[in-house]
This record gives C-alpha cells, structure tokens and sequence, in this order.
C-alpha cells in the first residue's frame, strides 16, 4: 500500500535527483543555463482537471547524461547513452511557480529518431511512466491515458495528454483523481 506521504517522499527524491548537474550518466539531471542568456526552454502548461494550472517560465536544458547543449539544434537532436540508444528529455523543471504550484515534469522519448510524433508506447520517464507532478501530487501515465509528443528537431515541441492519474491508495494503478492538457516548449539560444 503506497500512501500520500510515501509518494511525496518520492516526489521529493525525484525533484532533488533532477537537480543534480553534469553528472556523467545521471539520472534526469538539469543543466543549470535557464533564464541566464545560454541556452533554456520557455515551457507553457496548461493542465485542467483534478489540479488546474496554466502559465509559462523558462526552464534549465534537461539530460540524461551530463550534455551542456550549447545550441537548440543540439537539444533538438536528442542524447545517447551509453549504449547509443537515443532519447529526447521534456523540459522538467521550469523556474519557479506556474500558476502558484512548483511543477514537475517527467517525459522522454526513447529511441528518438528526430522531428516527428511519437505515441504513448515510445514515451517513459527513469524508472517510471511519464508524468507531471505538482508540489508533491504525482499524476502518472495510465492503461487508459492517451499521450503524444511532438518535437520539431530545433529544440521545440508539446507533449499532449489526458487522463494522467495518481494511484489507488492500494498503489494499483487507475481510479485516481486525472489530469489532462498540455506542455509545450520553446528552444531560445
């Protein structure tokens, strides 16, 4: 049985593992250049349902791997890892607030291949599905989400989804309260 307090502790655990920078094979790790004249995202959400939030910050370049992007072409070409398998990281986490609540963003594409969509099956998170999480509420994807992102290979892109939701008090999966909507990005050099 999973409860609230144990999934804000991972919540926690996540955000603070994500702030992490430059590690050689971290996981999810955030270069520091947000905001800052180098290059950053500009992250919009728009999320309605259980929790509604809408606005836009910037956002620190997402990786893997340890990678300081130096452009937007090379965000938007994705990252290996070790073994040379690609990927495309979301932005994860913007600056600040958005609409009053720390957001939390946790997507990628695996075995990115370039510009294009990529449906629910080609998306993950490390060691988990993808989701967003909101001051410590973790809303997953699901059996019964729909959820695609589109990049368009210059360092922007949307993830679109609905019914992410958290899990069962019993830690079975679905039931729970969902969100649905949007988070797209912008590359600035």
């Amino acid at each position: 049985m999973v409860s609230r307090g144990v999934v804000a502790v991972l919540a926690a655990g996540l955000l603070s593992a994500s702030a992490a920078c430059g590690s050689a094979d971290g996981a999810g790790t955030t270069a520091d250049t947000g905001g800052s004249g180098q290059v950053h995202t500009v992250v919009n959400v728009d999320i309605t349902g259980d929790v509604t939030v809408k606005g836009s910050a910037t956002a620190p370049m997402p990786t893997n791997n340890g990678v300081d992007y130096r452009s937007c072409d090379q965000y938007g070409g994705g990252e290996a890892d070790k073994e040379g398998r690609k990927y495309f990281l979301v932005p994860q986490m913007p600056s600040g607030t958005i609409g009053g609540k720390t957001v939390y963003i946790g997507a990628m594409i695996e075995d990115y291949q370039g510009a294009g969509t990529y449906d629910r099956k080609t998306l993950t998170d490390i060691g988990s599905p993808p989701g967003v999480s909101f001051g410590g509420d973790l809303y997953y994807t699901q059996s019964g989400t729909t959820s695609t992102v589109t990049t368009d290979g210059k360092g922007g892109g949307s993830w679109v989804f609905t019914g992410l939701s958290t899990k069962n008090p019993d830690g079975t999966e679905g039931g729970g309260p969902e969100v649905s909507g949007s988070v797209s990005w912008t590359c600035e050099d």
